[in-house]
């Protein structure tokens, strides 16, 4: 009976660290991508050298969502279908002026931070947690090559995002640990990087940089007349903060549409964990690709640095249900889709002990105690329901 415990302790544990191990990269060769087709007309909606998955989504510059109905992994191309037009959230045009009058003046938002944390005490505190999982990459014409198992050139992007943040006022933390190689481990050593930053620092978000690997045009853009890149934001729907980290990118995008046109390049659905079940407001950026000047990405970490500024601290959004005005505090109800993920501990324990029930009896013994299993649940079922 002991070792029959120990087989039941080692199934819940390879069952509940199951989803920690899962992440939707793609390792083929460098230089590969994913390439997806409107299956209307099969022009290119997008390009991504992350795995591409069928039911996976795509919300567009121009705000079309599209979803993912076919997958050809083997050719590297997928096909998506039309969904519906999104509308952001709105954006409070007094609140946005002002913003943009203080950076037009030169003041920068760390005098508007310092001015609301005076007036409202609630605002709490103003923490960023910044994280490299893939900690090789590299831009090649500024690196000389793609990778660098050293530390690569996302660091120093990275970097000037917390710079960024700490010229607006926002104190940011980046962690600058190593997670390499770039293989199907990485978001599991990164999630310990990331874990630390949350017991550490309680921040209002926490922010892995990455890079793109498709060809630079798609991402080469220009911001008030410079060179700067354009940068994708990845939501991860495997996890149970879908909805807050959704919201936390669609407001993002939304302050970013007005702030700086066209720096941002897409928001890429896809069925990943990528960590952000740790947190709500947690967040991938893609900035930039392999084949760019490292220039460029670095300018528009100042530039993103601006928008999450003032969408976590500055703005506010207008309240759809009764036209009234909601500021963008920082998201502190943990326990958004609490439910899923007490589900899913349910589910895992209940495997696990199915399997410990078959280990311990016969075939027709233990189709027996299922059966009475099911009977008493749906007794505790009714139960449950007449108390209601």
């Amino acid at each position: 009976m002991r070792s029959k415990r120990i087989i039941f302790f080692i199934l819940i544990v390879l069952l509940a660290t199951t989803q920690l191990a899962f992440a939707d990269d793609w390792y083929g060769d460098y230089g590969g991508y994913f390439t997806i087709y409107n299956s209307e007309d099969d022009t290119v909606l997008f390009k991504t050298a992350r795995e591409v998955r069928q039911g996976d989504q795509y919300l567009s510059e121009d705000n079309k969502m599209y979803k993912v109905t076919r997958v050809n992994s083997r050719d590297q191309k997928a096909y998506a279908d039309f969904v519906e037009e999104v509308t952001l959230p709105s954006i409070n045009e007094d609140v946005f002026a002002q913003v943009q009058e203080a950076i037009r003046n030169g003041q920068g938002l760390a005098m508007i931070m310092e001015a609301q944390a005076q007036e409202n005490e609630e605002e709490g505190n103003r923490n960023i947690g910044i994280y490299c999982t893939h900690s090789a990459e590299s831009y090649v014409p500024t690196d000389g090559k793609e990778s660098i198992d050293e530390g690569g050139g996302i660091l120093k992007v990275a970097d000037t995002l917390k710079s960024g943040f700490e010229k607006n006022g926002v104190n940011a933390v980046f962690d600058n640990t190593s997670h390499n190689p770039h293989d199907a481990g990485a978001y599991t050593r990164s999630r310990r990087t990331a874990a630390q930053l949350l017991r550490d620092n309680q921040p209002t978000s926490l922010i892995d940089v990455h890079r793109d690997a498709i060809p630079p045009e798609e991402y080469t853009t220009e911001i008030n007349g410079e060179p700067a890149s354009k940068v994708r934001l990845v939501v991860g729907g495997r996890n149970q903060n879908f909805s807050a980290n959704e919201e936390t990118a669609l407001q993002v995008k939304s302050v970013a549409d007005k702030m700086y046109p066209g720096l941002i390049k897409d928001v890429f659905y896809a069925q990943g964990n990528y960590n952000q079940d740790l947190t709500p407001r947690s967040m991938l950026l893609e900035m930039g690709t392999a084949e760019q000047d490292r220039a460029l990405p670095e300018k528009s970490a100042t530039l993103i640095s601006e928008v999450l500024t003032t969408s976590f601290f500055g703005g506010t959004f207008t309240d759809k249900e009764d036209g009234g005005k909601e500021s963008a505090k920082p998201i502190t109800d943990s326990n958004r889709g609490g439910t899923t993920g007490i589900i899913t501990t349910v589910l895992i324990v209940g495997a696990a002990a199915a399997a410990l029930l078959f280990l311990s009896s016969g075939g027709k013994e233990w189709k027996s105690k299922i059966g009475r299993f099911k009977e008493e649940f749906n007794n505790f079922l009714g139960r449950v329901r007449r108390k209601k």
